[in-house]
């Protein structure tokens, strides 16, 4: 009956000390690109402390920026972050894969109690906005299109001239060769008629 009890507390503890956890870790929602700002709640519970250290959780808690003696270090080469206010950590233009977990970590002084809190960051998916799917010839921007149009214009209108006046030229042609033609035709006709005239006033003399 002992060991149940005991059980049953150890149970209830390691809920409660469970829920305790799960309801600390706070979340905070961002837009790509903007400034985030997360906060170090382990500075309402302390005031004295070392140093502060800010970790992303990832497999294991990788450094982000130090503050020591008024000093900050940053690593990894991040130049994006900062400390503001209350240690809080400032992350410049976030992008969907700054999303996870970050912890803040506070060094007691020498005989004190180390104190650290966690807080969640979930960044939205970038919208690509660059691309316009609203009349998109309006986006382009460059001069040699006009020209080039205004290129083919006057080549256009210059090929339909000639060609227009190419027919005009090959209708006063054919015009030419059929009145020609008609003409010799008659011509031969009068020749034939006067022949014949000539034959029969001969024969009636």
């Amino acid at each position: 009956m002992g060991h149940q009890n005991i059980s049953a507390l150890l149970l209830f503890a390691m809920a409660a000390l469970h829920c305790g956890i799960s309801e600390s870790v706070d979340s905070i929602e961002g837009s790509c690109n903007d400034v985030i700002r997360l906060p170090c709640k382990a500075t309402d519970r302390t005031t004295t402390y070392r140093y502060v250290i800010w970790y992303r959780i990832e497999s294991k808690p990788i450094p982000i920026i130090k503050r020591k003696n008024g000093e900050d270090t940053t690593f990894n080469n991040l130049t994006s972050v900062s400390l503001g206010e209350k240690e809080e950590l400032k992350l410049h233009n976030v992008q969907p894969s700054d999303s996870g977990e970050y912890k803040c970590y506070l060094a007691a002084e020498v005989g004190g109690r180390n104190d650290d809190s966690f807080i969640r960051l979930n960044i939205s998916e970038c919208l690509d906005v660059t691309v316009s799917t609203v009349y998109p010839s309006t986006m382009i921007h460059d001069d040699s299109f006009p020209a080039a149009e205004d290129t083919t214009v006057h080549w256009v209108v210059l090929c339909l001239s000639l060609f227009s006046m190419a027919k005009i030229i090959l209708c006063i042609v054919t015009v030419g060769v059929c009145d020609r033609a008609i003409f010799s035709t008659a011509r031969r006709k009068q020749e034939v008629r006067g022949s014949e005239t000539g034959t029969r006033s001969s024969q009636k003399d």
